[in-house]
């Protein structure tokens, strides 16, 4: 009998279907077994499956043994998990585009914690400054003193100086990466790698081998988001990857904290961006704990058998863009469009003169979250498209 793992392998193999679609195939039949067996008629019911794209899917399956691909994945000595393995993070799967093979590294196991026990991701700029060193270790420590887990990904900064905080106070933490579990970057980090991998976790939705690509952190980025059940930013620039991380966490539901930083500060103007748009500000580590003290409680999706996925309900914050959005009034004319890679067309040519949100775009293009959000702050860089209140984007006029 073929296992529901051996089918979110084979769903991810083909062509044409990202993590945003297989999740949507899941909801929609219960299972990913049910769906491989279900006509193309049936398939369309699934929200960004057209008849193309079914009739592909079609073809495609008729060529693959799903057994037989789940058996050439475990040969390849690389340790993976699907969201049919008890072990995947139940509070990953509720985001709407969950890696469907998780690559992982380390000796923790999320089935065997503890019903209470809470992960926080700690984020911020590569470069922080002397208060923002201070900061993340003192919040870090205070919060793996409380046994909570302390989530990151592994780049020079405030990640670093989270994931050792967390270890030198005998803490668990967990890392995120751009690039395979094999893979560290930046390179001078692999005696803090080799730690976290004697108690905690490596992870990664890419294979073994996979270099790093500035492409892979915004996606990297959105796995950080959905460990956590709040993302805390300890310092930031106007222009930050944590930003990022913080914007896909409060579009999943999770809380977000900043820590505030001075005005003459560059690599706090992030923070205080936040904070201006409704991020909840840290007075100090007994605040902190105060607010993860009331979090409500969250139940995370059924993997089972004609299971839904159920978001938590939490209202969210309306953030401003990762990037500053170029000003219109200082643009009085339309900008001539330069030359773009394929990537960033399909983004382009998503968007219109009308408001459309990041909901709207994550359809349309069928990009993961975090990616499509790395390819529009770069389009706002180009003074191409605008961000609006909300998350909405529309073309600069």
């Amino acid at each position: 009998m073929t296992s529901e793992r051996a089918y979110w392998v084979a769903w991810s193999s083909l062509d044409g279907v990202g993590p945003i679609l297989q999740k949507r195939i899941f909801d929609t039949f219960g299972s990913l077994e049910a769906a491989w067996q279900a006509p193309i008629d049936e398939l369309v019911r699934v929200e960004g499956i057209g008849r193309p794209l079914a009739e592909k899917i079609g073809a495609l399956r008729s060529r693959c043994l799903p057994e037989t691909l789940l058996t050439q994945y475990e040969s390849q000595s690389q340790a993976f998990w699907t969201p049919a393995d008890a072990p995947y993070p139940t509070l990953l799967f509720d985001i709407p585009d969950p890696p469907p093979i998780l690559y992982y590294r380390g000796p923790l196991r999320f089935d065997n914690l503890p019903s209470s026990a809470l992960a926080v991701g700690i984020v911020g700029t590569r470069r922080p400054s002397s208060y923002g060193v201070r900061w993340t270790r003192r919040l870090s420590q205070c919060l793996t003193q409380q046994g909570i887990l302390i989530v990151s990904g592994l780049a020079d900064g405030v990640d670093t100086l989270a994931h050792q905080s967390c270890l030198q106070n005998q803490g668990t933490t967990i890392a995120v990466l751009g690039t395979g579990t094999d893979v560290v970057y930046p390179s001078f980090n692999q005696a803090l790698y080799s730690q976290i991998l004697e108690t905690g976790l490596i992870l990664s939705e890419y294979p073994d081998g996979t270099p790093p690509d500035r492409g892979h952190f915004p996606r990297r980025n959105r796995i950080i988001a959905g460990l956590s059940r709040a993302v805390l930013v300890t310092e930031a620039p106007k222009r930050s990857g944590a930003l990022i991380t913080a914007y896909l966490a409060n579009d999943y539901g999770r809380e977000i904290y900043t820590v505030p930083g001075s005005l003459d500060n560059p690599t706090s103007r992030g923070c205080l961006r936040l904070i201006n748009q409704g991020s909840q500000l840290i007075l100090d580590e007994h605040n902190l704990l105060e607010l993860l003290s009331n979090l409500p409680p969250i139940k995370g999706p059924s993997r089972g058998p004609k299971a839904t996925s159920t978001k938590p309900h939490v209202e969210q914050l309306t953030l401003a863009a990762a990037a500053p959005v170029v000003n219109a009034l200082a643009m009085p004319s339309p900008v001539p469009q330069p030359e773009l890679s394929p990537d960033l067309a399909v983004v382009f040519e998503a968007i219109s003169t009308e408001p459309l949100t990041l909901d709207n775009l994550v359809q349309q293009t069928q990009i993961e979250t975090g990616k499509l959000l790395g390819s529009l702050v770069q389009l706002e860089l180009l003074g191409l498209v605008i961000q609006l209140p909300g998350m909405r984007y529309q073309r600069q006029n």
